[in-house]
């Protein structure tokens, strides 16, 4: 028996139907088919596809006990903690048993001031990534998902164009030279206190058209009222989702409308934007009291948007990897974000001074452009993706298109597609505590010396991988996992309402 490195199901495996009855048989089962796939790779001599690097003299090894693969400890709903091993088998193919009914959901038609005017606006610094709300218009106006009738549809879609214009609404203060350097109207400010002033301006136009757009969805048209906004949903696609582009709303002015946004974090505090300086504040999810980020029974999470379609994925047996970790990034003490003592959640410094005094055998640090670093990740086997402006990072996605092992550091975070269609992240994302950042070696090792777990992530990142691409070609990637997700909130729409309480 062995496990496929093509999509399906592994060959010669049992499967049982999903009940209750029958899932104590199934763990056990699953136990004795891992423990015998393992012997089976091990006697036959099949190490893992790619290359290894061999292990330095000096650098650790962990003991039989330390192996024990727990070195995936998060919090119980986020990345890293993710699903037991033979759940994940058990719920692996949850999204591939949604159907998604065909004219479902109404996209309203929005006078032009909500999106294709917004596309005049100018901007210096407009990353593709902010274009979720953009691509997710086109692709739901078209779908066969769309209704055109408003009575038959199940969820109601407002399309803002709230990314292009968040940019745009704070960069009407920067140098015309560089967005980042806000040096217009700050009234004697100095440089922090300036970029303060101007973020908050945008936050609060942001919110303004978002107030503007939900009152003329339901001045205009009888459907949120029926449901208070339980079944509409917008696009928020900035860093913090909602709460950096409709913060200055109300709760009672939001509604009860859930969101579709990249920002997942289960870390709650009373100004849910702000990150922590101190790693011992409040790291826990409470539930939502007077606003919450993220709702995570009501909102769909969708990875930030790049251009990269299914014939871009790259396999991670695909040519030499010949780069064990790689670490592409820094962090800049000039920059005028990096003032506030947190920025990154301080891992990006801490990983960097770690790694000039534990140096991983074949491993490369340093900061080079978009383009060489997507050609390192083609060429390495794990991708240190550490926070920046949130838990999350685009590298996440790029280093899963490109075939290289995501290392991500999240205390308390859900994923894209996680929580409700069971995507096993844990299989082929390795995850560390922030506070535990300095076992990164330790961790990378002990796939390197065992290549039959290298491989076992290898092969569920190749099988995963056509479900990160925004492509409408094949089974759709991410627009498809987007209209599952979607229809499963036309179905539990009673649950959505039970957490406003």
């Amino acid at each position: 028996m062995r496990v496929g490195r093509s999509g399906g199901r592994p060959r010669g495996r049992i499967a049982f139907p999903h009940s209750r009855r029958k899932q104590g048989v199934m763990c056990s089962t699953r136990r004795v088919q891992l423990a015998l796939l393992a012997l089976c790779l091990g006697l036959c001599g099949r190490g893992a596809h790619g290359w290894i690097p061999r292990r330095g003299r000096g650098q650790a090894q962990l003991t039989p006990v330390a192996a024990g693969n727990r070195h995936l400890k998060s919090h119980p709903h986020a990345s890293g903690g993710g699903l037991p091993h033979q759940e994940a088998y058990h719920s692996r193919a949850v999204h591939e048993h949604i159907s998604v009914p065909k004219s479902f959901v109404y996209v309203y038609d929005m006078p032009s001031k909500f999106n294709t005017d917004i596309l005049d606006l100018p901007t210096i610094w407009h990353p593709e990534q902010y274009d979720i709300d953009q691509v997710l218009h086109k692709h739901l106006t078209k779908s066969p998902v769309n209704t055109q009738v408003g009575e038959e549809a199940k969820v109601f879609y407002i399309p803002v164009f709230l990314g292009r214009y968040f940019n745009a609404a704070w960069q009407k203060y920067s140098d015309p030279s560089d967005a980042w350097l806000i040096n217009k109207e700050c009234h004697g400010l100095d440089e922090v206190e300036c970029w303060a002033e101007k973020w908050k301006v945008a936050e609060n136009r942001t919110s303004d058209l978002v107030r503007e757009a939900i009152a003329h969805v339901r001045d205009s048209h009888p459907y949120w009222n029926a449901s208070g906004g339980a079944d509409h949903f917008m696009v928020f696609s900035y860093d913090h989702g909602k709460c950096e582009m409709a913060k200055a709303l109300q709760f009672e002015e939001f509604g009860k409308m859930f969101s579709v946004q990249a920002y997942g974090s289960l870390v709650y505090r009373s100004d849910a934007k702000v990150q922590a300086v101190d790693r011992g504040d409040s790291y826990q999810w409470h539930g939502p009291s007077t606003w919450a980020c993220y709702r995570p029974d009501a909102d769909v999470l969708v990875p930030v948007f790049s251009p990269y379609s299914r014939g871009g994925i790259v396999s991670p047996f695909s040519g030499e990897r010949n780069i064990s970790l790689l670490m592409r990034f820094d962090y800049p003490l000039t920059d005028g974000k990096s003032l506030v003592a947190h920025h990154g959640h301080r891992i990006r410094k801490e990983l960097m001074d770690y790694w000039e005094d534990n140096k991983l055998e074949g491993s490369d640090l340093g900061l080079r452009s978009t383009k060489e670093t997507e050609d390192d990740m083609r060429r390495s086997l794990f991708c240190v993706c550490p926070p920046g402006n949130t838990q999350d990072s685009a590298r996440v996605w790029r280093a899963i298109i490109f075939g290289c092992i995501p290392v991500t550091f999240f205390r308390a975070y859900d994923l894209p597609f996680q929580r409700h269609m069971g995507l096993p992240y844990s299989d082929f994302v390795l995850n560390i505590q922030p506070d535990d950042y300095q076992q990164l070696n330790e961790k990378i090792q002990f796939f390197l010396d065992n290549p039959v777990r290298l491989r076992y992530m290898q092969e569920a990142l190749e099988r995963h991988q056509r479900l990160f691409v925004w492509d409408e070609t094949g089974d759709g990637g991410i627009y498809t996992l987007v209209e599952k997700e979607l229809a499963l909130r036309a179905q539990t729409l009673g649950d959505v309402k039970s957490i406003m309480t």
